[in-house]
């Protein structure tokens, strides 16, 4: 089973999206508040505010111990391959280079430790949104590097053992805004990637040694289109995810399938009325997908969005979300089987703070979960990853003293 390694991803943002509610914009506020000179220039680490009580047997959210180099950190993705197996990435800034970097971390049963990952050379903003691990002995992540000319490029790497390194991606045309938003890989020599060049959407495949750019049919009719989330079954089914934009029908959510050969497009259930936008998707077999996002005005109100997918046609699902909220939205999900899948979102309250929660599927129903939140300003969870109904982990970050974004990691099991 392979997840999808990215949620929400955090980038420079194109004002020309419609997804400006998403915590991508409030992370690239914090990043602004860094820059101004709020940086602590000491390591922190998040310290765990609630903990399972001895001898507890029920599964609950608790924060773990996460890596924050000087002084600062977010992640945006994650993937699990075990218990004892995490790897989760993302970006920090460094005041010594006066830039912002990728930030990795491991997971070893026990404690959380950051990974050395390198950065492209003339950066001024490195990010990593995504990652897919194949065991213990490849992963995959994704993102984008701002260059020092304020152009934004896409970014791939590769871990073999314990060492990253950059593999080059093709040259786009581009000179605007391009990212990779998600990575799912079958095997070491065979991965998609997805995100968008500019205005439309950006699919590339590792075969093991290069990343080549592939083609795929755009929604009719459609004026921008956007791929966030990707999920690989194996290398010859992959299920992708995100929305487009048309004059007369406005924003809405679309999946395209991988059948080994080529792409096609697959609608999605469309709420009458109302626009939609997928930003995450799970899929644990050809007939088994969950993709989440959200449906609404995607302006002032808007509600969480899951749908499933059985091999033929998606289907929405009711999703709780916290009541009286005006903007819900889930940000990320994962499935460990077609009966158990954990996304993970938030929401504006009405005191202005920015909340997390969660919703399990027990191949029945959705049900909310409640998450830890650190802060009393602004919190994120983005990426989540599940390796059983009662394992997940999801990763965010928060607002630290004097609005520092801090990295955040929340693990759901029983007992600890």
């Amino acid at each position: 089973m392979k997840k999808s390694g990215r949620a929400v991803a955090k980038v420079l943002r194109d004002p020309r999206q419609p997804d400006r509610y998403y915590s991508r914009m409030r992370k690239s506020l914090a990043i602004c508040l860094l820059l101004s000179g709020l940086l602590a220039t000491t390591a922190l680490t998040v310290a765990p505010t609630l903990a399972a009580s001895p001898g507890n047997t029920k599964a609950s959210w608790v924060v773990q111990n996460s890596p924050n180099p000087s002084g600062n950190g977010t992640f945006n993705g994650v993937e699990c391959t075990g218990l004892r197996a995490c790897v989760a990435v993302g970006s920090f800034f460094n005041p010594s280079v006066n830039a912002q970097l990728p930030l990795g971390a491991a997971w070893d049963g026990r404690a959380w430790s950051q990974q050395p990952i390198p950065a492209p050379a003339q950066t001024d903003t490195s990010d990593l949104n995504g990652v897919s691990c194949v065991m213990q002995t490849f992963c995959a992540a994704v993102g984008n590097d701002i260059l020092t000319s304020k152009r934004s490029v896409t970014l791939a790497e590769v871990r073999r053992g314990n060492r990253w390194e950059i593999t080059p991606t093709p040259p786009l045309t581009s000179v605007s805004f391009n990212a990779l938003q998600s990575v799912s890989c079958s095997s070491p020599t065979d991965c998609m990637a997805v995100g968008n060049e500019d205005k439309q959407f950006l699919i590339e495949h590792w075969q093991g040694a290069n990343w080549t750019i592939q083609s795929a049919p755009m929604p009719p009719g459609s004026t921008f289109t956007q791929l966030y989330g990707v999920s690989c079954v194996t290398s010859k089914w992959c299920m992708a995810a995100g929305y487009y934009g048309s004059a007369s029908e406005g924003v809405l959510a679309f999946t395209e399938i991988w059948n080994g050969t080529q792409w096609s497009i697959r609608p999605a259930e469309q709420v009458p009325g109302k626009g939609s936008q997928f930003v995450g998707v799970s899929c644990t077999s050809k007939s088994s997908c969950t993709a989440v996002g959200t449906v609404g005005d995607l302006e002032t109100v808007n509600d969480p969005l899951a749908e499933r997918w059985n091999g033929k046609v998606w289907t929405v699902q009711p999703v709780p979300h916290p009541t009286r909220q005006i903007n819900n939205s889930l940000t990320g999900v994962g499935c460990s089987t077609a009966s158990a899948c954990t996304a993970v979102g938030e929401y504006f309250a009405t005191t202005g703070q920015v909340i997390t929660f969660a919703d399990s599927w027990n191949g029945k129903a959705w049900v909310l979960q409640p998450t830890v939140n650190p802060s009393t300003t602004n919190n994120d969870l983005i990426g989540v990853a599940c390796t059983s109904a009662t394992a997940c982990t999801a990763v965010g970050g928060y607002a630290g003293p004097g609005s520092v974004s801090l990295s955040l990691i929340e693990r759901y099991s029983v007992g600890r």
